[in-house]
């Protein structure tokens, strides 16, 4: 006696077809989706200043800026794990010096004329950001003034430390190409 063996189960043609559709518009889509940004978006980034001029004037007033707070920069003593309370002092006047400098540069900045609305909202909300950068830097002086050998801490904007917004505007992907004007990641100038 010989033991039927059982048949695969076969799906209809019709089974498969809302399957091959469905991937199908998924493929459209990803596909419409890179045509979409190759082809038609702009290359205007969210931070990007059109006025072109800003630019220029930017990168000479925070090359400038730069000059000032590396003429400030004393990194011969080394770093300093257990500062006294006069190290701490000299630090925090060495820092509030270049952070008068930041601040003068921003002032300057923000003055830079553009030639739209959407440029001048972005030059202002850089300024702001930069600001909410200028007074870390003068809270964390006041620390040290107070004895207190305090790390460094930024406000958190967007999920991030604020100093990753005004990078993205100075220097992101499609920022304004002026990294001399990114804040210094270090706290000596």
């Amino acid at each position: 006696m010989s033991i039927p063996y059982a048949e695969e189960p076969t799906t209809s043609p019709r089974a498969k077809t809302p399957v091959k559709i469905a991937i199908v518009v998924c493929c459209a889509l990803v596909a419409s989706m890179w045509i979409y940004y190759f082809v038609f978006a702009t290359d205007e980034g969210v931070y990007q200043v059109q006025d072109k001029t800003w630019r220029v004037a930017a990168a000479e007033i925070c090359s400038a800026a730069s000059i000032q707070r590396e003429a400030l920069s004393d990194v011969g003593g080394g770093i300093i794990t257990q500062p006294t309370a006069e190290q701490m002092l000299q630090r925090a006047v060495l820092v509030d010096k270049a952070t008068d400098i930041l601040e003068q540069m921003v002032t300057d900045l923000a003055a830079i004329p553009v030639d739209n609305d959407k440029d001048a909202t972005r030059v202002e909300f850089f300024v702001e950001n930069y600001r909410i950068v200028l007074s870390d830097r003068r809270r964390y002086t006041s620390r040290l003034r107070a004895g207190e050998n305090a790390k460094a801490d930024e406000t958190v904007v967007g999920g991030g430390p604020v100093s990753n917004v005004v990078s993205d505007f100075t220097a992101g992907v499609k920022g304004n190409n002026v990294p001399e004007c990114t804040p210094p990641d270090d706290l000596r100038v």
